[in-house]
């Protein structure tokens, strides 16, 4: 496993701020890994968008640094081969099994040096990187993606400041934390959303079972024939998919708790105990979509609630998982959306 305890990003006059802002910001405030900025001198430096950036030092103080990961953003001095006192550091790194990662304008600095000639690559365009770096050997490795991790070398091109992020998150492992996954999946264009919303009042034909996590488990292949049995007898038109509501479940084996299993219905009609048809209020929640068997959906709840302790919101303590595809056979196919109530 890649370890990610010290990340230094290189800074220089007119550097293109946004290339690397998302990787630095995700692993800011999501890990407790240190973020070091540094420049040639250690002065100040302007970015392309105007900012006026102070690095915490300078490339000597680098080089003698203990360095995990070094971000390199593109820029156009990059291109022109004005950075190359950074070519040392480079080495030294890669020497270490250390990781680098660069974007846009960076990965032709690489390509100008050897070090793209030999594993998988991205950058801008093929033949542009062959236009700025004459000696670059690495045309057959050359991959047409936004992003490509091989070795301890990440590469991406200057649109692709998403990939970027995922490539070095990936590589690190990093998206095994919750609350970052769930930050993430706003960008990441690829993952299944958290979505907040209101989700409409709707008639729901059901019944009501007062159970713990072992009664829970039992109902799991019987309670719903029951009620789709009694919905057709009843004269029910079912219009949507099977769902559980959950009101106070902790998950805790012993804790007895209200599960109510039923039916998406058209209308509301009278019914006999223990069964109940009503119409449910438009409900305020935060939901995700789960893909693949239940047994899984423990960690779909985890980023679920770790987003809802991000955005400072209450938990009602009242969920519902709609199962809008189901297999036994097949639980890689499941398909479970999860709404947690939030006031």
């Amino acid at each position: 496993m890649n370890q990610l305890r010290n990340c230094y990003v290189f800074l220089f006059n007119s550097y293109s701020d946004w290339e690397p802002a998302l990787a630095m910001y995700g692993i800011a405030n999501f890990t407790d890994v240190r973020i070091v900025t540094f420049s040639f001198t250690g002065e100040a430096v302007v970015s392309g968008g105007g900012l006026n950036i102070q690095p915490h030092i300078s490339l000597d103080e680098a080089m003698k640094a203990d360095i995990d990961l070094l971000i390199l953003p593109g820029g156009e001095a990059m291109e022109n081969g004005a950075n190359v006192a950074v070519i040392p550091l480079i080495k030294q790194l890669l020497v270490q099994q250390k990781t680098i990662a660069a974007i846009c304008g960076a990965t032709v600095l690489l390509a100008q040096h050897g070090f793209l000639d030999h594993i998988a690559h991205t950058s801008n365009h093929p033949g542009v990187l062959k236009l700025q770096a004459p000696g670059y050997k690495g045309a057959s490795q050359y991959q047409q993606a936004p992003a490509v991790a091989d070795k301890q070398i990440i590469t991406a091109s200057g649109t692709a400041m998403t990939a970027f992020a995922k490539a070095i998150y990936q590589h690190f492992n990093l998206l095994e934390i919750a609350p970052l996954q769930f930050w993430f999946g706003f960008f990441d264009h690829s993952a299944v959303l958290p979505e907040m919303s209101a989700a409409a009042p709707f008639h729901f034909f059901y019944q009501r079972h007062e159970t713990n996590y072992a009664g829970m488990i039992s109902l799991v292949r019987t309670a719903i024939k029951d009620v789709y049995q009694e919905a057709v007898n009843a004269g029910m038109e079912i219009c949507g998919a099977p769902e559980w509501h959950y009101r106070n479940f902790d998950g805790k084996p012993d804790t007895v708790f209200t599960l109510d299993i039923g039916l998406p219905v058209t209308t509301i009609k009278p019914v006999a105990a223990p069964w109940h048809c009503e119409t449910l209020p438009a409900f305020n929640c935060v939901s995700m979509q789960h893909h693949g068997p239940w047994e899984q959906l423990a960690d779909t709840y985890g980023q679920l609630f770790a987003g809802i302790g991000m955005l400072n919101m209450q938990v009602t303590g009242y969920t519902r998982e709609q199962y809008l595809r189901y297999n036994f056979e097949q639980p890689a196919q499941n398909i479970t959306n999860i709404q947690i109530g939030v006031s």
